[in-house]
This record gives structure tokens, sequence and C-alpha cells, in this order.
């Protein structure tokens, strides 16, 4: 017999399953046995994880071949589970710290018949938890007795608004659990009825501080649906009907424990309607908010007790309770009003997006504005850029231009106006143009009008996975991958260099829209240029004219991050070495990541290594490079065009394509070029770079015809002829 059966239902997800397991390894257990119920076909094949944990873990696996239910697959649990306490952990959670631990010890000092801790919903991944800590408060026993604390934390105050009840992170006697059973027919609450079957049967309840359990929202709502983001048809009547359940059958006990739990519930209750559901009533232009759900939310709370709350709320609440709904409707608009004045004083940023959105987004839209954005305002350049010159040499008398330029004194054919970005004349012009042209995710503060068109570009062929595509997301912002689904859900067409390319970006922005296969704006000037703008290129850098160049374009790591959309780059080319054997044949200029916010010091190597990272266009850094090195980057899909070498600088291969992102190609074998690990070989093979040539050159033809082969110079044509007619 163990002390502790640890049952996990899974389905699929393998990323998060192992991030379950790993929190497991670090709660230091010796007498356990982890019960594995694999529900349902197993797409992801997790025997191999498995087995890898088992080194460590006491597993066993019972595999259901048809999709079985949370609720069965934790029955199937039960029937094996021989430890002296259960413990459910979702296979898409994780435990923090020692929190198990700690559980296990208090079990092992009291010999309760049930001792829990607190769960936290979270959309971030295991290893950057810390940081939802940092904006929650957990909580705290304080002056209530250690049963009082464990009913707070059984209903939870960081998690779902309307989930009362769980059985996860809970240590439950065996022998109180006996024949008890999960309901199997009901989807979503079969933790509800569980945990009032064996209510009667617990004696001494204990709560411990500290001790977090990771209850994670799914970042990915396309593929790994979580139960609580399913749709389920009528949630709100939903969530209140299963909640009168458990209501009527506390109010037929008369045991103080009862009351004690039905009180914490209630206080949940009322947080969501004074957090969540006071919102809708007011605002909400669906009528049931006043109705339907407005009597089922009143028959749960009109008994509520009120002397617990301010004066404020209670004068709110007893609104609600006689259904003075007037009255009602008045105080939560005035209660809007006040916090939204608090949030505004000296917030010019929120005083700017509430002028966009209930002033500016009221004007008539120009049907002839096109508003351009290109690297979020900071450069003239990619496929906006060509868009923009063809439309003006074209078309410039028929359409008004806005650039968002985030610098004085850029150089721009035609003299467009130029708005800095989230200035308040930047929102005056998205509001009323007609058109937005941009080659990366638009602004979130942006709200797209009915009548508007938005034109993605995006800004290369991608290399390394994006969006829904990808694992675990190592950034700063946890919601990242929800977001992709706002921004593509916005756009009217998607531009598209090659077939490969347009499954990519609908696979990982989940985009079902137009796309434009028509080849990349940018890349035409790599067929339209001539020798005068190399020439002027070189002059406008001060480059030497009797070297050779190489161009180093490195993109940027996700573990690199330290702010949303700033990322420190540390540069690990040896540049000593390279200026060493290489400085009599050639220049290096070093062109990184727009994410990229440090400057580099080249000082030490003035005259050879040249920082071009605010160059305006990288493809004029390209017409006048000898060879390309890069690492995972897409810009060696556009220099391919050249039909230039390119190099492969990949030192840190395996931890990219492991623990970061991941890769659409097949890096060992369809790049078109050689994998270089250490500074010594980048230096062999730019030395060595004809044979290099030669050994590459029919990998080289295929990836051309595979990528390329829809460049010809006239991409903006093709797309301004489809969109602007």
């Amino acid at each position: 017999m163990s002390f502790i059966s640890i049952i996990i239902p899974f389905k699929k997800g393998k990323r998060y399953l192992r991030d379950c397991l790993d929190s497991l390894c670090q709660q230091n257990l010796t007498d356990e046995e982890i019960i594995i119920i694999i529900n349902g076909n197993n797409e992801d094949n997790v025997s191999d994880l498995i087995n890898e944990y088992n080194k460590h873990l006491n597993i066993h696996v019972e595999i259901f071949e048809s999709e079985i239910g949370v609720g069965k697959a934790r029955n199937e649990g039960l029937k094996i589970a021989c430890g002296k306490y259960v413990y459910f952990i979702d296979s898409d959670d994780y435990l923090y710290s020692d929190a198990l631990s700690k559980l296990i010890d208090e079990a092992a000092r009291s010999d309760a018949d049930f001792i829990n801790g607190e769960r936290i919903n979270t959309y971030f991944i295991k290893n950057r938890f810390d940081e939802e800590l940092q904006e929650t408060t957990p909580l705290k026993l304080e002056k209530m007795s250690n049963e009082e604390f464990s009913f707070r934390l059984l209903v939870g105050n960081h998690t779902n608004d309307m989930e009362v009840l769980s059985c996860l992170h809970a240590l439950i006697k065996r022998e109180v659990i006996g024949d008890t059973l999960f309901g199997e027919n009901n989807r979503y609450f079969s933790d509800y009825e569980f945990i009032m079957d064996i209510f009667d049967n617990i004696n001494s309840f204990y709560g411990v501080e500290n001790s977090i359990y990771a209850k994670r929202i799914s970042d990915d709502p396309i593929n790994l649906v979580s139960l609580s983001q399913e749709e389920k048809g009528d949630t709100f009547l939903l969530y209140c009907d299963e909640y009168k359940k458990v209501l009527n059958r506390i109010s037929q006990k008369s045991d103080g424990k009862y009351r004690l739990l039905g009180e914490e519930m209630l206080d949940k209750f009322y947080r969501e309607y004074y957090n969540n559901f006071a919102v809708n009533f007011a605002r909400n232009p669906d009528k049931k908010w006043r109705t339907t759900y407005f009597e089922a939310l009143h028959e749960i709370l009109s008994d509520y007790n009120v002397g617990k709350l301010s004066l404020i709320r209670r004068i709110e609440m007893k609104a609600f309770q006689s259904k003075n709904t007037k009255k009602l409707k008045s105080i939560i608009q005035c209660r809007f009003i006040s916090h939204r004045f608090m949030e505004m004083a000296g917030n010019y940023e929120l005083v700017k997006q509430l002028i966009y959105l209930n002033i500016f987004n009221k004007q008539k839209i120009n049907d002839n504005q096109i508003l351009i954005d290109s690297f979020r305002g900071d450069f003239y350049s990619d496929s906006p850029k060509y868009l923009y010159e063809y439309l003006y040499e074209h078309y410039g008398d028929k359409y008004d231009f806005v650039w968002v330029m985030n610098r004085k004194g850029v150089k721009i054919p035609g003299n467009p106006k130029t708005v800095k970005k989230y200035s308040l004349n930047y929102f005056r012009q998205a509001a009323k143009s007609k058109y937005w042209l941009t080659n990366t995710r638009q602004a979130a503060l942006l709200s797209k009008r009915p009548g508007q068109i938005l034109i993605s570009t995006w800004h290369g062929t991608p290399l390394k996975k994006l969006g829904f595509d990808m694992g675990n997301l190592y950034l700063d912002d946890p919601k990242s991958k929800f977001n992709y689904k706002k921004d593509s859900s916005e756009w009217n067409y998607l531009i598209s260099p090659n077939s490969f390319t347009t499954d990519k970006l609908r696979s990982s922005f989940a985009y079902d829209g137009e796309v434009l296969e028509y080849g990349y704006p940018r890349n035409d000037i790599l067929y339209n240029h001539d020798e005068n703008l190399v020439e002027m290129t070189k002059e406008n850098l001060n480059l030497p004219k009797d070297k050779k160049i190489i161009l180093y374009a490195p993109t940027w790591r996700d573990d690199e991050s330290y702010d949303i959309g700033k990322v420190r780059f540390n540069l690990k080319l040896d540049l000593n070495s390279l200026k060493e054997s290489l400085s009599d044949e050639y220049i290096v200029l070093i062109r990184t990541h727009y994410f990229i916010s440090n400057n580099l010091d080249l000082s030490a190597f003035e005259g050879f290594a040249f920082d071009v990272s605010r160059y305006e266009d990288i493809a004029e850094l390209y017409l006048i490079s000898d060879i390309l090195i890069t690492d995972y980057s897409s810009v060696f899909f556009d220099y391919a065009n050249l039909k230039r070498p390119i190099l492969f600088y990949t030192y840190d291969l395996n931890k990219y394509s492991e623990m970061l992102r991941g890769f659409y190609l097949d890096i060992y074998h369809d790049v078109p070029g050689p994998l270089l690990f250490t500074t010594e070989e980048v230096i062999d093979s730019i030395q060595n770079i004809e044979e290099i040539q030669n050994e590459y050159s029919e990998k080289y033809e295929e990836f051309y015809n595979r990528f390329c082969s829809i460049d010809d110079g006239n991409a903006s044509k093709r797309i301004v002829e489809k969109i602007w007619k």
C-alpha cells in the first residue's frame, strides 16, 4: 500500500503532460503510485515520454482507445488506487515548487481526512509561473480555522469566478471515498456531485498555506481546448443551474460544515456578480443579461448577507436583490465612470484610446486613404514599402497615403503624411483609413471598423514555428496565441510568396480567409534593381569599395526577451577571429532582428564590422552582399532569389529546435547551405566558398524552385491590381 495514489486523466497535450510530470518529480515523492489514464485515441503517443519519467516516478498506465470522459477516467483510476490518500491532478496542470510535498507533510502530521492547497488560474508555462504569483496574492489563513481555510481553498478565489468546487489539489483519504464515483454522464461538473457525495464522510479538513497548484488555461484554444474553454451552450445558465443543485443539497443539511461551505460558495457568486455580471447587465446588448441571466443570478443571491459589504456595495446589492433594475443600472454606471476617471488620471495613453474608440471611430471613413505600417513604425521598408511605391507611381493622384513612422527625417517618395505610432493623430488616421497595410501583427489598441480592409503582408517565409504551431511559449505575453487568432480574424487579405508559406501561416494563425499567393513585394527589387542602387547603398553606409561583403543576419531568441516586444541580443560570432582571418578580403555587416532593443558596440572593429540594424531596407543590403550568414531567420528565403551563397551559423541548434521554437523544415537536409557550429567553421567555409557553392548547387536549385519561383519582380503589380482594381 502506497501513501498516495496520484490519478492523471490524459487525452492530448504532450507538452502539457511533460510540465505536469516535471512538477511531480520536484515534489520529493518517496511512497507514491501515479496512475495515468489515457483517455481516447493517443494522437500524441506519450508512451516514450512516460517511459522517460518512469525512471523517477512509479507510473502505472491504463489505455482506453475510445474517449471515456474525465469522470470515467478518474473512476478507472480509483479502481486501481491503493494509496492511503488519493490525489487528482489534470494532465494540463502543474504544481508550483513543493506544493504537494506540503500537503503530504501535513497529512503525515495530522492524519486529516481532507487536506488541500490553493488553485490559481494561469496562462503561463511552468518555468514562468513565478511571474503569475507576482500579480496574485495567495490566500492566507489569518484568523480562520483550518477547516474554514480549507473550504475557502476548495471553493477558490483565483480560479474561474463561477467554478465553486473542485477535487483538484486535495489529498483525500481513500477510506473516505469508499465506493463513491464521479458522474460519468456530466461532462463539465462531475467534481460537484463527487465532492458532495463524500462530504458527509469527511470529519477533518485542513487547508495548507502557500501550496500552489497551477490550473492552466490552455494557451492554444484551437488545438488544445480545455474543458473550461469548450463551448457549453448557454454557459452562464449552466453554471447557475449546477450551483443550485449543490445549494439544494446543502440546504438539506444541518451540519455546520455545510453552512460554512455554502457561505464560501455564495461569496464566490457575489464576486462573479460584482466583477463580471454587473458590466454585462449595464452594457451588453444581449437582453438576456437583464432578463434570463438576471433572474438566474437573483435566485441565487436574493438572500445574500449584505451586512459584510461596504456601504456603497451594500446599496448596489440591495438594488439588485429588490429587482430595482433602473436604480441598479444607474449605480453600476456610476461605479464604472468613477473607476474610469481614476484610471484616466495621469494616464494619457488611456485617454487617447478612449478618444479613438468613442470619437475618432465615429467619423466617416475615407475610402481613398491607406495607413501603412512596417515593423511597428520603425522602418520605411519591406513589402509595405514596395506596395506603396507601386501605388504611388501608378495611382498617386487617387489615394491619400499615411505612413506610420516613429523617426523624423525619413525620406519617403511623394511626401505622404506621417504619424508616430500611438500618437493621437495615429489613432485619428487609423480610424478614418479605408485600408490598413502592415507586415506584422496589427496594433492591439486598434479596433477595426466595419468597412475597413486590412492587408497583412507578414514579413517572411517562416522557418521557425509560429503561433498555434509552437509548443510552450517562453514569452512575456502568455496570451500570445490568443492574440494570433484575434489578429487573423481581422485580416481581409494575407500576402504569400509560395504554397509553403500559405500553409504555415494558415495553421499558425488559424486563418481561413483569402490568401494572395502572388510573391512578396519586398523581393521585386531583387529582380528590378540596377547597379546605381548598389553603388549608392555602399556610399550611404561609407563602406570600402574594394572589399567583398558578408551580411550576418541572425534572428531573435524567445529566452532573451525581457519585456513585451523587447529582446536583448548577445553576439556569438567571434569578430576578433573573423577580422584576423578575413579582413584583407571581406567586411561584415551585422543586421539584427527588429525586435532587438540593444545597440551593438563594434568600436573595436572599426572598418571591418558595421552595425546596419537600423538601415531602412534589408533588401538593399542583400544586393550589396556577396555572402549571407544567418541562423533561423527567414532572410535566407528572400536572399535565395539572388542565388548567392548562404551559410547557417547554428551554434544553439539543439536548444532552439527542442526547447524554444522548433522548425517547419528539416533544417539538416532542406536548407541550401552548411550548418556551422563554431566561428572556426564559419571562417573555413568563407575561405572555401566556391567549394561550398559547388557542393550545395543541386540543393540550392531545389530550394529556389520550391520557395522563390513565384517571385519575378511583379508581385506588387499583381497585388495592387487584385485589391485596388
